[in-house]
């Protein structure tokens, strides 16, 4: 009668911890898991496959006329996102006599798989004629400034969503967004535009 007692006892305590475990265990199951959000991303940061310094590209069209002009003083090619990352860029577009049409320097810039789509970042000049010297109001008749450009060069556009300062001779323009035509030299400010005019 005594080892019954004992043995029962036991038993309701191996039972009792049995019990207790299975509860423990669909309480830990029901927490919720931390998620990493990198799960599926290369450990590795990308890489550029190729740099240059102080790097100069032209391109001609077919009959042998240059087209554009760029020129950065670091260039890093990144392979996995098809991207060129540029230090202090500039920008030049040529006419048919070869003379500079419109020129753009920024501090960094980005350029697009293809070698027509940049993106102009972090104070924005563009200036129209063939000054070096985009500073100089009495050298440039146009001069333009903003934080971020986006530029097409097949399709010969501008545009931004930024704030817009526009000076020319006439007078000076402020505004939010901008869409120009390269080609023809126009220049729309979307929003917010006021202006100062000279008589």
């Amino acid at each position: 009668m005594l080892f019954g007692r004992r043995l029962k006892k036991r038993f309701i305590g191996i039972l009792g911890l049995a019990v207790l475990g299975l509860v423990v265990h669909f309480l830990d199951s029901q927490r919720p898991r931390s998620s990493n959000l990198f799960d599926g991303v290369d450990e590795r940061p990308s890489e550029p496959d190729y740099f240059a310094v102080n790097s100069q590209y032209r391109s001609y069209n077919r009959d042998g006329q240059l087209e554009h002009s760029i020129r950065a003083d670091r260039l890093l090619h990144f392979p996995d996102s098809r991207q060129t990352r540029l230090e202090q860029p500039e920008l030049s577009t040529y006419g048919v006599e070869g003379q500079a049409l419109w020129n753009a320097r920024s501090d960094k810039g980005v350029v697009e798989g293809d070698g027509n789509h940049f993106q102009l970042n972090q104070n924005v000049i563009v200036w129209k004629g063939t000054s070096r010297q985009p500073e100089d109001k009495t050298l440039t008749p146009v001069r333009l400034t903003t934080d971020l450009l986006n530029i097409d060069l097949e399709k010969e556009q501008a545009y931004t969503d930024k704030a817009v300062l526009l000076e020319a001779e006439q007078g000076d323009m402020q505004g939010k967004g901008l869409q120009a035509n390269l080609k023809n030299s126009q220049i729309y400010l979307l929003e917010d535009v006021r202006g100062l005019y000279v008589q």
